[in-house]
């Protein structure tokens, strides 16, 4: 088997080393060999070093100026690094290069849509679907950005045949197929209040994806009892006091936003970047990346018991690293924000490699952020985002730990509502940037300012602003809902 095609075998595999050693190789015997150039830049995208692979695809160009597929991975790694303008431009060059290239027209349609430009955006699709009018993922992209409706006649047979190809068994789909085609029925019967149907959808959908996951929210219980073991008081008081005494504040500070999914934390990064000296890195995967495998390597554990081997050395080394990285997102940026919603597990390590950083956590009504999440099509495979029970066994267990963190580490910890923020907004951004040490400023409240890329769940539902957001979508759905309330240990009645 040509070398080539071992290492691109290593890289799908997920062997991102083995793949990167064979690439390198292969360039050591061809500098120009833009293939292996191209897979290394694929790797570094990979391992989450974007400023690397952006510089590793912009060598690929040099070398190739006519291939779109580089223009799409240059166009990847700039969304990575907030370069939304050159994304786009290298998605309009690979565009140009070849217009029925159907992974550029997936690529600019969905582009448009995060940026909030749904017509370019359904101008694309349109394009797609000469080419692949039977294409799933461009049906559930179209009720993404809500351009289909059972009450629209032009829409009425495409969502027809849709249904057929779903419900057919003589239509072969695979189960991610399926999965996009039940949440988007879910969302169409949804909007139709066709209540019933739509639950059917949604619980479907859910199932689906349940079946591909092989461990329980319940196999993470002793990965918890040990976080709330090693983060007590004794670790504070013993390797942060010292560490402390001598810190000397950088000039970058990263501001952590924190808590469960969809409670409200694209719509608080959102006000926030409106802030003339904040900008977002989005969910960044750093600390569960990059430091969590420099833990390991300082100290041979693994997180969390290993933060109890760290020493003074360690952590600013760790943290240093941590704010590079961030740094190179936007270089002139003296706050950014990661807003990894996970980020809650790691508040106390945050702690230790930058106590200088401002940690914001958000809370949401247990039954609006629950029935949120099942609602949701999430692309990572996690049994906390498709099973009731499991939802709310997750919620208690983040309950937990905040308590904890609470706790050990009051004052590291600004805690705020969503309900909160969209009845008094401009209040509650002017605590949180009270305790960001920043003066506040009116665009902060004006999510409309501006072009925004926003690639979580909530990108559509944002733009519509924050006093759209009040009503709990579960309602409708209470009779379906007995599991979560059980689970959650809330008497349904009462709500």
């Amino acid at each position: 088997m040509p070398k080539i095609e071992l290492a691109n075998q290593y890289f799908h595999k997920g062997d991102f080393n083995k793949a990167g050693q064979l690439y390198r190789q292969l360039l050591m015997e061809n500098k120009q060999n833009i293939s292996a150039l191209w897979g290394l830049g694929n790797v570094a995208l990979a391992l989450d070093n974007y400023q690397r692979a952006y510089d590793i695809f912009d060598r690929c160009l040099s070398l190739n100026a006519n291939l779109p597929q580089l223009y799409l991975s240059s166009a990847q790694a700039s969304i990575h690094l907030t370069l939304f303008d050159k994304a786009e431009q290298f998605l309009l060059k690979a565009y140009q290069l070849n217009a029925t290239f159907v992974p550029t027209l997936f690529k600019l349609a969905t582009y448009y849509c995060e940026s909030g430009d749904y017509e370019c955006s359904q101008r694309y699709i349109a394009q797609w679907r000469t080419i692949e009018p039977d294409s799933i993922a461009a049906f559930g992209l179209l009720v993404r950005i809500n351009k289909l409706s059972f009450n629209d006649d032009e829409s009425k047979d495409y969502i027809a045949s849709m249904e057929l190809k779903l419900n057919s068994s003589s239509h072969s789909l695979s189960n991610k197929e399926q999965v996009t085609l039940h949440f988007s029925f879910a969302e169409l019967y949804h909007n139709a209040q066709q209540y019933r149907k739509a639950f059917t959808h949604f619980d479907l959908a859910n199932k689906l994806q349940r079946k591909d996951i092989n461990f329980t929210v319940n196999d993470m219980q002793d990965y918890f009892n040990n976080l709330i073991d090693v983060f007590d008081q004794n670790l504070f008081e013993s390797k942060l006091s010292p560490a402390q005494g001598s810190f000397n504040k950088p000039t970058l500070t990263p501001i952590f936003i924190v808590g469960q999914p969809r409670s409200g934390s694209t719509l608080l990064e959102q006000m926030l970047i409106g802030h003339s000296q904040i900008c977002s890195g989005g969910e960044l995967p750093f600390l569960a990346g990059d430091i969590a495998q420099g833990v390991y390597q300082a100290t041979g554990q693994h997180f969390p018991e290993a933060c109890r081997l760290l020493n003074k050395s360690h952590c600013e080394q760790l943290g240093a690293h941590y704010l590079k990285n961030l740094q190179s997102l936007a270089p002139s940026s003296s706050y950014i924000i990661d807003k990894m919603p996970a980020n809650y597990q790691s508040i106390g390590l945050i702690k230790m490699l930058m106590p200088h950083a401002k940690i914001i956590h958000i809370t949401r009504d247990p039954i609006d952020v629950s029935w949120s999440i099942f609602r949701n099509h999430f692309e990572s495979l996690e049994p906390y985002f498709c099973s009731l029970p499991e939802i709310a066994q997750y919620h208690q267990f983040y309950q937990t730990v905040m308590k904890q963190w609470e706790k050990v580490i009051p004052t590291f910890i600004h805690t705020i509502s969503y309900e909160d923020l969209i009845l008094n907004p401009k209040q509650e951004m002017k605590n949180i940037l009270t305790f960001c040490q920043l003066d506040f400023e009116n665009d902060c409240l004006n999510l409309s300012s501006g072009k925004r890329y926003i690639s979580t769940l909530s990108d559509v539902q944002l733009r519509a602003g924050i006093k759209q957001n009040r009503e709990s979508s579960w309602l409708p759905y209470k009779e379906f809902l007995a599991p979560l309330f059980d689970a959650l240990g809330i008497d349904k009645v009462k709500k």
